[in-house]
């Protein structure tokens, strides 16, 4: 098996995902015009060859656009970019929407100091793409009118015509649309999330043995590969697929390991919204894996209970990563939710 210094990097950083112990101070949150001191920036090949908005404190967030038809905003998990989406999924979706995926701040290598990522920033940023690329304002589908500034946001569209929009976010993604969806109730019309947890004292952790086994080292690339595998793959899909260079197959920017660390933290010490998931009034699809290792399935079903008019879909024999594993049967149910047909 040869594996390539991309593979190796994404492993880990799947590695880093699932270590979800500890508790760190919160990291604090954008304040309307912060100022940007010392913004460090290094700008990947993929960035030079992408679109990119620019973030009010000065950070470049890269995005793609595919298919046409009503706006679905993808949200990643910890230390993706938006070149590991899985293609098949993304694909599938496009033929009827237009699916818009983009990159969490720092993920490319530009950083603010003083703006560190967080849960709660990532709900912010996500309402500054939205707002940038759906035509809409920066007072668009919040119940607080959203952000405040003395400096108002200069958009060549200022208005909310577009909105609702649709969100589908995977893992620590679903965790920031939640937050998005607490701030910004307005703007969502569907919300979609996927193997993720509400967060807080409601959460139901990953079993000791997953922590102590994410604790270890290795010496080769092989050992950090299998253990990845092991947790965010069923057994029986890696006796079916043998050769691991084949579990993850799409790949290209690598994230900055700054930002994975920062997104780490954030995910370590956010608070959760579980008191306002019953405020949440949009439309609602809550998938899991019944054997996702990583945010164990019971995550799911608590968050189905508590928003109103949630549906629930499990799928049987699947773990954490089952996007990779199953992208097109992931984005038939995502597809039939989102146009209002019912879910088998």
């Amino acid at each position: 098996m040869q594996t390539t210094l991309t593979d190796i990097i994404f492993i880990a950083v799947c590695i880093i995902f699932i270590c979800m112990t500890g508790c760190i101070d919160n990291n604090k949150v954008q304040e309307p015009g912060t100022k940007v001191n010392q913004v460090q920036k290094h700008v990947s090949t993929e960035e030079k060859n992408s679109s990119f908005i620019i973030t009010r404190d000065g950070i470049p967030l890269r995005y793609a656009i595919h298919g046409q038809g009503p706006l679905v905003f993808f949200v990643l998990g910890l230390g993706m970019t938006i070149d590991e989406w899985p293609h098949k999924m993304i694909e599938n979706l496009a033929q009827n929407h237009t699916v818009i995926v983009y990159n969490h701040r720092g993920v490319s290598g530009v950083h603010n100091p003083e703006i560190p990522f967080s849960i709660s920033q990532g709900a912010m940023d996500l309402h500054e793409v939205i707002t940038q690329l759906a035509g809409g304002n920066d007072r668009c589908g919040s119940t607080d009118n959203g952000l405040s500034t003395n400096e108002p946001v200069k958009y060549e569209n200022r208005n909310c015509s577009v909105l609702p929009v649709d969100i589908v976010g995977y893992s620590m993604g679903g965790m920031i649309a939640l937050e998005y969806a607490k701030t910004y109730p307005v703007s969502v019309n569907h919300l979609v999330l996927i193997s993720t947890d509400c967060g807080g004292t409601k959460k139901v952790p990953a079993d000791p043995w997953v922590i102590e086994e994410m604790g270890k080292t290795f010496n080769s690339p092989e050992k950090y590969l299998d253990r990845a595998g092991r947790l965010l793959l069923t057994e029986e899909f890696r006796t079916s697929h043998p050769d691991p260079s084949t579990w993850f197959v799409d790949y290209g920017e690598v994230a900055d390991p700054g930002a994975v660390k920062e997104q780490y933290e954030s995910f370590l010490s956010w608070k959760g919204v579980y008191p306002d998931l019953p405020s949440i009034q949009c439309r609602t699809l809550v998938i899991t894996g019944d054997q996702d290792l990583v945010i164990p399935p019971e995550n799911a079903v608590i968050i189905a209970d508590a928003i109103p008019n949630a549906t629930l879909v499990i799928r049987e024999g699947q773990g954490h990563g089952m996007i990779f594993v199953e992208p097109e049967e992931i984005a038939g149910i995502i597809g039939e939710f989102l146009e209002g047909r019912v879910l088998n």
